[in-house]
This record gives structure tokens, C-alpha cells and sequence, in this order.
């Protein structure tokens, strides 16, 4: 029962990265700059937006390879 509910999550990780990793602005600008967030930048030439939008694929990284783990041991 305990493999399902890390398998759900598991998967749930996967489709936020993915989403995350679609909404970075590569060279073009990507996904997020039509949504604002190539309206003005800091210093440094990455908006707030972007800053955040990094923050929260590292953490959904670090679940995604928590339960790619703890499935490892798992099974």
C-alpha cells in the first residue's frame, strides 16, 4: 500500500517538473515570458519570476529524487 501512495506522488513530481522545466525561458524567452515574466529584470537580467520559478523546480527535484529513491529501496 505504502509503494502506491510513493508511486502517486512519484508520478505527480514528474508532471510538475516537467511543467516547470516547459515554463523556464530559454533562449527564446520560453513559456514564462508570455506570461510576465519578461516584464523587467534585476541587476543580474532574471526577473523575480524566473528567481522564484527556479526555487520551486529545485524543490520539486529534490522530492522527485526523494521518491525515486525511496521506490528504489522499495522494490
Amino acid at each position: 500500500m505504502l509503494t502506491y501512495i510513493v508511486a502517486f506522488f512519484h508520478v505527480v513530481f514528474c508532471i510538475a517538473l516537467v511543467g516547470l522545466i516547459l515554463l523556464h525561458s530559454g533562449k527564446g524567452g520560453g513559456l514564462s515570458s508570455s506570461l510576465g515574466g519578461g516584464m523587467g529584470g534585476t541587476f543580474s537580467g532574471t526577473t523575480i519570476m524566473e528567481k522564484n520559478l527556479t526555487r520551486l523546480t529545485l524543490i520539486i527535484v529534490g522530492l522527485f529524487t526523494l521518491t525515486n529513491i525511496t521506490l528504489f529501496f522499495m522494490g
